[in-house]
């Protein structure tokens, strides 16, 4: 199993990294798209949001209702921790069943990589960066109030932080082009040392 973890903070441009991963021909796994996945198929964590939050966190689909989650996580640190605790074992137990049936690198994409200790399951670790401001800008594209920024940053490591840890950087400054450039150089250099 040769795994390979690319995190960053929220709106460095980690999900673009993943695609330009997956464009060099890697194999490639998003943590949160699990998490979506899990929401959906999994009765056992559908259960226990019922029974911790009632039957409004469930739209009138049936699906979960993201919004709301989000609303109850980032407004009680207490929530959040119950929330990762239950998501995060599933999450990191279908990434490795993933890891392992690939017989070649899976890049994987964990925002919370270092914060819930799960670098040692990898090859090798990738940061994404950016400066503040850019990724404030980037932030209040989405439509988030400079409040809700300040809430979701700070339940997750520094951007500098995870920079430090990790055995490879990538700065998204700049455009695609920048961006692609540096997941060429990092992805050739990964693939080299796993052949």
């Amino acid at each position: 199993m040769k795994s390979v973890g690319l995190t960053g903070g929220i709106g460095v441009g980690k999900s673009t990294a993943l695609m330009e991963f997956e464009n060099l021909g890697a194999r490639v796994v998003d943590a949160d798209q699990v998490v979506h996945e899990l929401y959906a198929r999994s009765p056992e964590l559908r259960e226990a949001l019922r029974c911790r939050w009632g039957s409004s966190v469930f739209g009138p689909d049936g699906a979960v209702d993201r919004g709301h989650v989000s609303r109850i996580v980032f407004g009680a640190e207490a929530e959040r921790r119950w929330l990762n605790d239950a998501v995060h074992p599933l999450v990191r137990s279908e990434v490795l069943r993933r890891a392992q049936e690939e017989r070649s690198l899976l890049f994987c994409a964990i925002p919370l990589l270092f914060e819930v200790e799960w670098a040692s399951d990898m090859c090798g670790t990738i940061a994404v960066w950016c400066d503040r401001e850019t990724q404030w800008q980037r932030l209040r594209r989405r439509g988030w109030s400079d409040n809700e920024i300040r809430r979701r940053l700070a339940t997750q490591m520094a951007n500098e932080e995870k920079l430090l840890r990790a055995d490879y950087a990538i700065i998204n400054n700049g455009g695609l082009g920048k961006l692609a450039e540096q997941c060429r150089r990092v992805f050739e250099r990964i693939a080299a040392m796993h052949e």
